[in-house]
């Protein structure tokens, strides 16, 4: 489908830094930030593909998008609030679309009626989905956003208190669910599984990798390097974000800069055991992203303890995340693949 605009996906392991990136693009005057619409996996599944949609399902699809746009992630849908937009990009969808025709409507409409002539999309479980990415937006670029999994395993750890710390409409299922996901074991192999979808496309001119660490460290320098390989001048106000979105800071929104200080936290937050499940489950894909290992010495005890409890973490994870996932075998055969 030609919608007539550009696409720009970041995508990476959960806690990488893609809402940083996606703020940063945001502030550019030709692209426009989708923020999680979660399209891949929860809407979509690769037999949708050439399948056309029913008027009442492509409205209905339209109405999801938009609402998480427009509203958040956790926003019930309100009938008949969205119902004009939903008829006007329905208008426009060519004749015989299918899901994805549908989702490209959407970046395409809120992408315009913004301004902007680039749809910055950010989903980090899009990462997974990457030869889809360059099969239905033929020319999009992808970054691709790695951090440091202990630093990733800290923010993951306390992600679910997100709610007393400025993010709303969180509800408390969410926050029961986030506290089953965390385990080390579970985080690092997610984590890996990352690492190696992204390097399956390693020498792609379309996919553009980013270290956290130096986005943080050398914030112009780095988004210069991006601008150039997306295509875009950079922008002095791109560097211009919110204080927002940490999982150890409260909210600041009249605070502005990319912030420094969140490299090595995790030094203080993360226990010896922690680190060690980390490290020797990470350990080869960190040092290929030039991520020093810590000297930990862990009790036997605190091993032992930590490894009794990762079936019950996984049982819990598995029954409380199953209601997100269009195609469920699908979706864990892409989480879970390592190289």
């Amino acid at each position: 489908m030609n919608t007539g605009i550009g696409h720009v996906f970041v995508v990476g392991n959960s806690r990488s830094g893609t809402t940083m990136m996606l703020r940063v693009m945001n502030n550019h005057s030709q692209v426009h930030g989708i923020n999680e619409p979660h399209f891949y996996g929860t809407y979509w599944a690769p037999a949708d593909d050439g399948q056309p949609l029913a008027e009442n399902d492509a409205k209905e699809l339209f109405t999801k998008l938009i609402t998480r746009q427009r509203d958040g992630f956790f926003a019930e849908v309100t009938p008949g609030k969205f119902d004009a937009e939903v008829q006007k990009m329905f208008s426009e969808l060519p004749a015989g679309a299918d899901r994805k025709d549908v989702y490209a409507g959407f970046m395409a409409y809120e992408t315009k009626l913004n301004g902007k002539n680039i749809a910055c999309e950010k989903t980090p479980q899009n990462i997974f989905y990457i030869d889809e990415l360059q099969k239905h937006f033929p020319g999009a670029k992808t970054i691709v956003m790695y951090r440091d999994p202990r630093a990733v395993l800290l923010s993951q750890k306390r992600k679910w208190m997100r709610k007393d710390l400025g993010m709303t409409g969180m509800p408390d299922k969410e926050v029961r669910r986030l506290r089953m996901n965390y385990h080390p074991y579970t985080i690092s192999r997610l984590w890996n599984s990352s690492f190696d979808a992204a390097k399956r496309h390693k020498g792609n001119p379309d996919v553009v990798e980013v270290r956290f660490e130096d986005l943080t460290g050398d914030p112009e320098g780095t988004m210069r390097r991006i601008c150039t390989a997306v295509g875009i001048p950079f922008e002095h106000t791109m560097l211009d974000v919110p204080h927002a979105g940490s999982s150890s800071a409260m909210d600041d929104p009249t605070k502005k800069g990319i912030r420094t200080d969140r490299g090595e936290s995790w030094k203080k937050g993360l226990e010896d055991t922690e680190i060690a499940i980390c490290q020797s489950t990470c350990g080869s894909r960190m040092s290929q992203l030039a991520y020093g290992r810590a000297d930990v010495s862990p009790s036997a005890l605190s091993l032992a303890t930590a490894w009794a409890s990762f079936p019950f973490k996984l049982v819990g994870a598995f029954a409380l995340n199953l209601s997100r996932m269009r195609n469920m075998v699908n979706t864990l055969q892409r989480r879970l693949k390592q190289a």
